[in-house]
This record gives C-alpha cells, sequence and structure tokens, in this order.
C-alpha cells in the first residue's frame, strides 16, 4: 500500500493541477494516491501499487472516488479498469462533474458476451442526481471488453460530442452526437465498484472531433407532440393506479415543458428523487382537430403512463425494468415501446398523461417519454413558447 502522504507525491499532484489549468497543457499522469482522492457517497478506497501500474491503482468499494482540485472541460482521458464479470454496479468514468447531482458518464457492463452486445459500453447523462440510462437507448455500442483482467478505456471529448475508444481499437465503438448534461466543464469520479490504473489527462487533445452537437434527426418531424405543461410532482406508492380525478386543479397555470432532442419530454432532467418512493407527474396538452378523426400515436415512456383524452382514458401500460418479463423491448424509452388509437373530435381536445418512475426497484433513473403521431394532417398543435 501507498503511505498516507509523501512530499514528492503531493508535488505531483499540485503539478498535475496547475497543467490542466494551463492552456497548452501536456499530457498528466494522475496519481491513484491518497492525497489526489476525495471518497463520495460513503465509498471505501484501497491503494495499491506495481510494476504495471507505476502510478498506483485505486479500488473503489460503494461509491466513488472525486478527483480533488480538478475542472476539466475537453481533451482526452484514457484510464484502465479492472471488475469483476456481471458487476452489478456498472463501473466507469464521470466527467464534466458539477456535485452529485450533474455529470456525464461512461461505464463497462463487463461479462462473457459483452463483445457482442450492444450494452456492453454506455454513456449517460447524469441529473438530478440519477443516472439517465433508461431514456437513452441509443448511447450503446458492442466493444472488444475483456470478461475479466483489465480494460483500458479512451474518451475524447470536444464541445458538445464524445468518441470512446476501448482497449487501442482504431475505431470508436461509441460515438455520441450530444452531451446530454448541463455541465460543459467540471470535476472528474471514478464510481463502482472496481480498480482503476493508468488514468492519464490530456486538456485541449480533441484529435479534431468537431465540438458543434450533431443535427437531431427529428427536428423537423412534425408529428411529434413537443409542447406540454407540468403540474407540480408528486408521489405515487407503488402499484397504486391514477384517475383523471387525481390530477391536480388549473393545469392551464402550470408551467410550459418542451420537449428536448428526438422529441424527449425530459421530466428526470430537473424533477424526481434517486430512491423510496416513486414519483408521479401530471402532464396537459392541447390538439386542434378540423373533423372528428381517429390518430394512431407511438408512445416510448420510462416506467408507468396513463393517458387520457376529453376526460376518458386511453392508454395505461407499465415498461419496468424487473422482472424483466415487465420490460417494453429492452427495458428503456423507445418510440417502439407501444402504441394506441387516440380518438379526437372537431375543435379543441384536451389530453392528459400522467407517468411515473418506478423501475420496480428501490432506485429511480431516467423518466420522460417521447409521444409521435402517425401523421399531423388536419391536426393544429401547440406551438412553442416565444422565444424558442
Amino acid at each position: 500500500m501507498h503511505p498516507t502522504s509523501t512530499p514528492h507525491r503531493f508535488a505531483l499532484l499540485l503539478a498535475a493541477v496547475f497543467a490542466l489549468a494551463s492552456a497548452d497543457a501536456q499530457p498528466v499522469a494522475v496519481d491513484l494516491h491518497p492525497a489526489a482522492w476525495l471518497p463520495e457517497a460513503g465509498a471505501e478506497l484501497a491503494f495499491s501499487q506495481g510494476a504495471d501500474v507505476p502510478r498506483g491503482a485505486l479500488t473503489v468499494r460503494h461509491g466513488g472516488a472525486v478527483l480533488r482540485g480538478v475542472d476539466f472541460a475537453d481533451g482526452t482521458i484514457d484510464f484502465d479498469i479492472r471488475e469483476e464479470p456481471d458487476n452489478g454496479g456498472i463501473p466507469g468514468l464521470w466527467f464534466h462533474r458539477r456535485d452529485a447531482q450533474v455529470a456525464e458518464n461512461v461505464y463497462l457492463r463487463t461479462d462473457a458476451g459483452c463483445p457482442a452486445s450492444i450494452e456492453c459500453v454506455q454513456y449517460a447523462p447524469v441529473a438530478h442526481g440519477n443516472v439517465q440510462w433508461d431514456v437513452y437507448p441509443e448511447f450503446q455500442a458492442a466493444a472488444p471488453v475483456h470478461a475479466t483482467g483489465w480494460n483500458h478505456v479512451r474518451l475524447v471529448i470536444s464541445g458538445r460530442r464524445m468518441q470512446v475508444f476501448v482497449n487501442a481499437q482504431a475505431a470508436p465503438s461509441l460515438v455520441v452526437g450530444q452531451l446530454e448534461g448541463d455541465a460543459a466543464a467540471g470535476g472528474l469520479q471514478l464510481w463502482g465498484d472496481a480498480t482503476y490504473a493508468n488514468l492519464v489527462l490530456a486538456p485541449g487533445a480533441v484529435a479534431g472531433l468537431d465540438p458543434r452537437p450533431q443535427p437531431d434527426p427529428d427536428a423537423g418531424d412534425p408529428n411529434f407532440l413537443r409542447e406540454w405543461r407540468l403540474a407540480p410532482v408528486g408521489q405515487l406508492a407503488r402499484g397504486q393506479s391514477v384517475a383523471l380525478v387525481d390530477e391536480p386543479a388549473s393545469p392551464q397555470d402550470w408551467p410550459a415543458l418542451s420537449a428536448e432532442r428526438k422529441g424527449f419530454v425530459n421530466l428526470g432532467r430537473s424533477h424526481g428523487t434517486t430512491l423510496g418512493t416513486p414519483d408521479l407527474a401530471w402532464l396537459h396538452s392541447d390538439v386542434e382537430a378540423d373533423k372528428d378523426q381517429v390518430r394512431r400515436v407511438s408512445l416510448g415512456w420510462a416506467r408507468e403512463v396513463w393517458v387520457f383524452v376529453n376526460g376518458k382514458p386511453v392508454f395505461v401500460a407499465q415498461n419496468a425494468y424487473y422482472p424483466p418479463s415487465a420490460r417494453k423491448g429492452l427495458g428503456r424509452m423507445d418510440l417502439g415501446d407501444g402504441s394506441f388509437n387516440l380518438p379526437l373530435r372537431a375543435g379543441h381536445n384536451d389530453i392528459e398523461l400522467a407517468i411515473s418512475d418506478d423501475l420496480q426497484s428501490s432506485h429511480h433513473y431516467g423518466w420522460g417519454f417521447v409521444w409521435r403521431f402517425d401523421q399531423t394532417t388536419g391536426l393544429r398543435l401547440p406551438p412553442a413558447p416565444s422565444g424558442m
């Protein structure tokens, strides 16, 4: 084990911090040493050394370890990770970490079938304290991950984009066209039960990666219902259903909530708890129809949803993760989760939607939905608020 502190190692730590603050910084090999790391969320940290880990190795259990004094924006991050197969803790690295509420998260799902699994390497933003893995199924890919022993991960971060390389592959396994977290710079955290080593930071080294986000392929699609009003968020006991009489009063006074990229009505960015009783939100929208008609709606959601139109229920469904039989597809938010007929009358139509974040476990993660009509000819959807 390393000693708890030495003047030499602490000087190296300070040199790394000053290097990160420099505009023309060179790559910095970070000491995995007690003076450099802050245990987070009750984590247990153990430090070791060996010929293959010249600056030490850090084993994290039951939480995370935050690198002290670092504010990282764009550049390259290299690290090695060794974890147990089928580790339910999903270890990895948080970057752009503002605090325990806001960060970006890259992690491996190491098991024997990983190289062929589209869930092998994943990215998810951390919003409102929750890892939003279940509402971004597009941010996952197969990768040449070893089921046992060390894996090497390289992140190239430039503005709103990121590429993830695993085990010295020539092409990225995972390409993230837009980082979805709320911070453009921040700290670094090693999170989850694993051993980490050979952490190297290269601020500003982006390998020519364009910092601009890739265009939203759904931005011009007129069939998404993007504008809603959101009631004050409450809670719902597990197993309890809702009825329209449970809706809070005065939806016309609720604040507006607009869909994000891909038509995603994102509740988890600013609402919800991490543990305990599931959260419940009510949302209201309006649709004008030129005549009586029935439209087909595709809905993706996490986790349980109730839909009403003009005072009548039209759709109730669950997309829980546990047990596996309760999942729609992979158990993540996707427009293929479900569909239903929506009867509309000529003129004004009131649409109410209630949604909980009940994963059927003690944790809550991503929370929200995407709503798309089969077509909107003869319909008038609410416009975006002025200034957007």
